[in-house]
């Protein structure tokens, strides 16, 4: 069912970035010194900075990345920040969608991100075909408008990949009118044809960026248009919302975007004390042993050789607590139970260079809050990046990666029924880490070593069977996405029907934005609507020139103002 926008609504949401964050309208007439300054060089930062709206939804802490990383039993923590203790919880509860959520920037921040990158990208656009010239004689406008339509289109596809329903909003839409959201099938059509556009524009130009808008690269347009190419695979392998629904995805074409695409992006970080937005707190917080992170035992379990992940399986939930595990060949977990004892270094990607994993002796997480939670093991493959300063966080990080294509590439082969295919990629990474190669029949268990162990068991099984191609495929690419880009490990979880029984599946549409458009505020997950089932095994904006300039000067006033906020704002002390 469609839902419509009134106008006077659509115009308010508008204003305010599409998202509950911030319901106050401001002054159109503010801020003036912006408006006054506004020209080709205010357009073309406006169109460069609406990537930052990508960056912060896939790579900062105040939205639903750490909630939904512990959503997918990959990582686990009982802190209440970032919503991680509520959403986390088991038996899993309905997505607490309301107003007055202390961390409602779980269900408001990616929504208002990509809202408010795609108004930006709009605007720029808007003033460019009212006949801006950027550059000499226009110059820089075919460099502007790919970069303005790749990331109206990678945001499109982040709408389409977290919630159930969005707006299709570009330069073409008319703001006053009635607009209609779709669902995230529909948002994906589009997105994945804006993918397209933008590529084709890319194409067609020669040019290179900027170094600040994909901070450390000077991509040439040609490298633009391979990165959308990649975002194509990363856009259509995560869509599907269960198992069912992924086996109808066109794998072949993912296989073929993730072949030709750029494998690997590294963008440079900067003092995140200061109003830059390359920073990145996956790689950051969300690995720190100390504090934010450890590896949940439906994860690590699935690597353990001693029977104690079983017993812990056969415990009741609100029995269960951390377990001392032994990992026999794989080099990618402690091969002692003390303190700080870490992995070897293997399989390193693009910018993560350290030991996979360590060894906690100390339990942090708060007992009352879920023994459950608890574990000794966390990753740590990010330190560099981690410890390079207090909270300021220089260096490379990686935005996407060849094994991240990898998976996709494998799991394209394994569900296409190319079983030899699919093992053939599983087997890089497993056999760097010390395993035997998986095998290529699907029916046939990994191999056993001398002392009977095998890497991985089947994820949720008490009986501890050893994992066939499937199980081994699934836990390369769990291991090898960790922390890449918000929502990865939760979106495998999701179209492989891995998630804990009642997980929600996707966001609603944030509650404040909901009372704001006068419709009834919806959740998801525990066990209603959109739950995981159990995984246990058996046309243009009319307009003049001066118009167009004056909103993308206050869009660009709005984003500066935006980032200047959320980097004065952290909420950091554990709750």
């Amino acid at each position: 069912m469609k839902n419509k926008l009134a106008p006077t609504a659509l115009a308010l949401a508008m204003l305010v970035g599409f998202t509950g964050c911030d319901l106050q309208v401001d002054n159109p007439n503010e801020p003036d010194r912006a408006r006054a300054l506004a020209g080709p060089d205010d357009v073309e930062t406006l169109i460069s900075s609406s990537f930052q709206q990508a960056w912060q939804i896939g790579h900062y802490w105040d939205n639903a990345n750490f909630a939904f990383n512990h959503m997918s039993s990959r990582h686990t923590a009982t802190w209440g920040n970032n919503g991680m203790n509520d959403l986390g919880r088991e038996p899993r509860e309905s997505l607490p969608n309301t107003p007055s959520y202390r961390w409602a920037y779980v269900f408001e921040a990616n929504w208002g991100d990509a809202y408010g990158g795609i108004s930006a990208a709009s605007d720029g656009i808007r003033a460019i075909d009212a006949g801006l010239e950027i550059g000499a004689g226009g110059e820089r406008n075919a460099r502007a408008r790919a970069f303005a339509q790749a990331n109206q289109a990678i945001l499109s596809c982040l709408l389409a990949l977290w919630y159930d329903q969005a707006f299709i909003v570009d330069e073409t839409v008319d703001v006053a009118g009635e607009l209609d959201t779709v669902d995230y099938n529909a948002m994906f059509s589009y997105a994945m044809g804006k993918l397209d556009e933008a590529e084709s524009a890319a194409r067609a130009g020669s040019f290179s960026l900027e170094e600040t808008w994909v901070n450390g690269n000077t991509w040439s347009n040609t490298d633009l248009a391979d990165y959308l190419v990649s975002w194509k695979a990363r856009c259509a392998a995560n869509l599907p919302r269960t198992d069912a629904e992924a086996a109808g995805a066109n794998w072949s074409q993912v296989i073929s975007n993730a072949q030709n695409g750029i494998s690997d992006v590294v963008v440079v970080g900067e003092d995140s004390s200061s109003d830059t937005a390359w920073w990145d707190s996956l790689k950051s917080l969300a690995q720190e042993n100390e504090t934010w992170h450890r590896m949940h035992m439906d994860w690590v379990g699935m690597a353990d050789q001693s029977g104690e992940y079983q017993d812990w399986l056969s415990t009741p939930t609100e029995q269960r607590t951390a377990r001392l595990l032994t990992f026999g060949d794989d080099k990618r977990f402690p091969p002692l139970n003390e303190e700080g004892t870490t992995s070897d270094i293997v399989s390193p990607s693009v910018a993560s260079y350290g030991p996979r994993s360590r060894f906690n002796a100390t339990i942090i997480f708060r007992p009352e809050r879920g023994t459950y939670r608890q574990s000794h093991y966390g990753d740590m493959r990010y330190d560099i990046y981690t410890q390079s300063c207090s909270f300021c966080f220089f260096g490379d990080m990686e935005h996407m990666t060849s094994q991240e294509m990898d998976g996709y590439i494998a799991e394209g082969h394994y569900r296409m029924g190319n079983f030899a295919g699919a093992a053939e990629v599983v087997n890089k990474t497993r056999l760097e880490a010390g395993l035997p190669a998986a095998p290529a029949n699907p029916t046939d268990a990994v191999p056993s070593n001398g002392a009977g162990e095998c890497t991985p068991r089947k994820r949720y099984d008490v009986q501890g069977r050893c994992g066939n191609l499937r199980d081994a495929m699934w836990f390369e690419h769990f291991e090898n996405v960790f922390n890449v880009f918000g929502g990865l490990e939760f979106w495998h979880g999701r179209r492989n029907d891995l998630l804990p029984a009642g997980t929600g599946l996707q966001l609603p549409m944030p509650a404040a934005d909901l009372e704001v458009l006068q419709r009834d505020i919806y959740t998801f997950g525990g066990g209603e609507a959109s739950s995981a089932p159990s995984p246990i095994p058996p046309s243009v904006v009319p307009g003049n020139l001066n118009s167009a300039l004056e909103r993308a000067a206050y869009s660009l006033a709005r984003l500066r103002q935006q980032q200047e906020s959320r980097n004065r704002t952290t909420d950091l002390v554990v709750r």
